[in-house]
């Protein structure tokens, strides 16, 4: 006799569920155990472990989904971040070239020396006396 395979309506808030079923389940299977457990490593999911086997709950899914939402605030820096108006440089009237010259030139006034200067004199160089 096969056994049954859960439905999520037949499913509690606090009922086990393996890592594969909670894909299956909660997500379609769209995610796979291994982003689940990406997630408990990172401290989004709660895990239980029974005989080293990784269960979930309903509960535990939802929490994390919480967790992970992504209405947080804008990045301080990334690729993801959308530009204020007026604050490409573009936009302000600066070419890209000009762009590149002006960020050249500040580093090279912030850079210092790493060496001090060589304040010796260079020895001369005299050629031996052949006999």
């Amino acid at each position: 006799m096969g056994r049954h395979e859960p439905n999520i309506v037949d499913i509690g808030d606090d009922e086990p569920v393996t890592l594969a079923e909670a894909c299956k389940l909660f997500f379609g299977g769209r995610l796979s155990p291994s982003a689940l457990r990406t997630e408990a490593a990172k401290g989004n999911l709660d895990i239980i472990q029974i005989a080293r086997k990784d269960f979930v709950t309903r509960r535990a899914i939802e929490e994390m989904k919480e967790r992970c939402r992504v209405s947080r605030a804008r990045p301080a820096s990334g690729s993801d971040r959308t530009p204020l108006p007026g604050s490409s440089r573009m936009e302000r009237g600066v070419s890209a070239q000009d762009a590149v010259r002006m960020m050249l030139k500040q580093r090279k006034e912030r850079s210092q020396t790493t060496s001090p200067a060589n304040t010796k004199p260079r020895a001369a160089v005299v050629p031996l006396k052949s006999r």
